[in-house]
């Protein structure tokens, strides 16, 4: 049973549930073939809000992607969750598989900079 501090610290933290897709390749020979389509799909969801962060595991060596991947997304249930995820054209066209898992963001951050002068930006 956790201390009374520790349940103070953790009522604290953000406590946002997301739901993680671990990506797993099953047909990496259609990747190609369909990574506009792919991207294309997971800018849309991104704009609507839907998608938190998504991208391929890389490794030296390997093409990314073809190590999987992770895509986190915004839903009030795993079916919603199923749901945005099944609009993606590596999953339809049987190009990978995902395990779905819900996850409870704590703690971490993101810090943003923008230049107004060069009208850059950088995302730590």
């Amino acid at each position: 049973m956790a201390s009374d501090a520790a349940r103070q610290l953790l009522q604290s933290m953000l406590n946002k549930p997301l739901y993680v897709a671990l990506r797993t390749p099953l047909d990496t020979a259609r990747m190609n073939e369909l990574l506009e389509a792919h991207l294309l799909w997971a800018i849309a969801a991104e704009r609507r809000g839907d998608l938190f962060a998504s991208g391929p595991f890389v490794a030296d060596g390997a093409a990314p992607g073809s190590l999987g991947g992770l895509s986190i997304v915004r839903a009030s249930s795993e079916e919603e969750a199923l749901s945005i995820l099944a609009g993606d054209p590596f999953i339809v066209h049987g190009v990978i598989t995902i395990e779905l898992r819900r996850w409870l963001l704590m703690e971490g951050g993101i810090t943003v900079n923008v230049r107004f002068s060069n009208q850059s930006s950088r995302l730590y």
